[in-house]
């Protein structure tokens, strides 16, 4: 992914300056932010994305969260388990239980677009979970999973299996995998000059004077 410690990058980057360089980069349209909330203020994910989509049902299967399982079983160490519903909010298609399986599995994270369920244990695991809502129905009978591993559409923003995901309270950042490399290098830098500004800033220079000396961010 980087050859920088995954805990390192975790305590330095934040999802605005990894927007800030994709903008810069020609990639404008790589940030998720609305309807979009971490389980807790101090959530951050981090890792490349496994992805899945899940669709609206009408009747019970005959197993069901059968697809589901086997998706999450699917799961490699340190990825981020992206689930899409596409607008769908109807039911919980997340839970404790699967959170349990992604952790067992050392998984980074969940990034879902739909609701959850089993909030008080999730924030007792301290699960790195971004979602949209809450809701108390299963999802059996209502939702099932038919894809995994393909490009999804994320609020508009599209993620292909592998890429990076970055989120915190602010929101999401979509790292395509072919430039994660030159991002997490110009963020990096980017976090430098920000703290000569801050520096300046605390020092009592003015704005103009500390941007002139620093140069645009």
């Amino acid at each position: 992914m980087s050859k920088y410690e995954r805990d390192f990058l975790m305590r330095n980057l934040y999802s605005g300056v990894l927007c800030d360089v994709l903008d810069s980069m020609g990639y404008r349209s790589q940030g998720i932010g609305q309807r979009l909330m971490p389980l807790d203020e101090n959530t951050v994910i981090f890792g490349p994305a496994f992805t899945s989509i899940a669709t609206e049902v009408y009747s019970m299967p005959e197993s069901p969260l059968t697809a589901q399982c086997k998706v999450v079983d699917q799961l490699g160490e340190g990825e981020i388990y992206v689930l899409v519903t596409r607008g769908n909010y109807n039911c919980a298609v997340f839970g404790e239980l699967f959170a349990t399986a992604v952790k067992k599995k050392n998984g980074a994270g969940v990034l879902l677009d739909g609701c959850v369920r089993d909030m008080k244990a999730l924030k007792k695991m301290e699960f790195p979970l971004f979602y949209v809502s809450c809701d108390p129905r299963t999802s059996k009978g209502r939702m099932e999973i038919n894809e995994c591993q393909i490009p999804v559409n994320f609020h508009g923003v599209t993620i292909h299996p592998g890429d990076l995901i970055f989120g915190d309270i602010d929101g999401i950042a979509v790292i395509p995998q072919a430039i994660s490399e030159e991002v997490i290098e110009k963020a990096l830098e980017t976090i430098k000059k920000e703290d000569e500004v801050r520096r300046g800033l605390n020092e009592g220079d003015s704005l103009e004077a500390v941007y002139k000396r620093v140069g645009a961010i």
